[in-house]
């Protein structure tokens, strides 16, 4: 369920801010890593909403700000599994209504290391429909072409580590974004597909966003680890892709110096009632 947001007076209104958009040649391109991939990105000045200040629908817009509990050492496999896991199903459940939800493909991103290769600068969708018809195969065990065949909804859970000071995570409101504007792409090096756990053998797929003025695009300033940031992505049944784009950013409102942000995302795949 979404929950009460913290607003300050310190709080803008609004930032502009660069969105990194791929160029539209960027259609049927390769992404190999976070700062690997075959097309050029194209720099657009934006206006990034406070959505602390602005009630959003998830069912519209595709994102809604949930609460977590914090003593999770995220660093832990183990503990992510066993701890993180649970409430993720359970929040991704209350969100949408599912039967079942599988987290997969969770990454710790950021700090002084830049895990993960820091934070992702690129307006992106993660998987398609093909490609979740593959994980809930590999997921799901004995359901698992049974799951294969219902409708799949892919929500991401974004949460920080420590306190957001800056490259915070942006969201495009889903309602703002046309069919069209999605461009798709393929994950990986052709030659690895059977090397990358990620991929285990298939060659996966998904979408970056093309510019276009009309996107809405929203963030959540000076997000706390008792907050997470849910975002609907591909889902099955839905052929107009009202889908949730997501980036980081360069806060221009950031103070110098200030720590590097470090966050954890976890993938979800929702599967619906038949």
């Amino acid at each position: 369920m979404s929950m009460a947001v913290r607003i300050t007076a310190d709080d803008p209104p609004y930032v502009e801010a660069v969105i990194k958009y791929p160029e539209p040649a960027a259609e049927g391109g390769r992404i190999s890593g976070n700062k690997e991939f075959t097309f050029e990105l194209e720099d657009r000045r934006m206006r990034i909403g406070n959505a602390r200040l602005e009630p959003k629908s998830f069912e519209t817009c595709g994102f809604a700000l949930l609460r977590r509990t914090t003593d999770i050492d995220f660093a832990a496999e183990d503990e992510v599994q066993q701890r993180w896991h649970p409430q993720a199903r359970r929040l991704v459940m209350e969100l949408t209504g599912a039967e079942e939800v599988f987290p997969f493909l969770g990454i710790l991103r950021g700090g002084e290391a830049d895990l993960g290769g820091g934070p992702a600068l690129m307006a992106h969708v993660d998987f398609n429909a093909e490609t979740l018809r593959h994980w809930v195969s590999q997921l799901a065990k004995e359901r698992a072409q049974e799951f294969a065949r219902r409708r799949l909804i892919n929500v991401n859970l974004w949460t920080p580590v420590r306190p957001v000071e800056n490259s915070p995570l942006a969201v495009c409101d889903a309602s703002s974004i046309e069919r069209g504007d999605f461009m798709n792409v393929k994950f990986g090096k052709p030659e690895t597909i059977e090397t990358d756990s990620f991929r285990g053998g298939f060659d996966s797929g998904g979408f970056v966003l093309g510019f276009n003025p009309r996107h809405r695009w929203f963030y959540y300033p000076h997000m706390e680890p008792h907050e997470v940031l849910a975002f609907r992505l591909c889902d099955t049944s839905d052929s107009e892709l009202r889908m949730t784009a997501h980036t980081a950013f360069d806060d221009p409102t950031s103070r110098p110096g200030s720590p590097k942000r470090m966050s954890y995302e976890l993938r979800t795949i929702a599967v619906m009632s038949a």
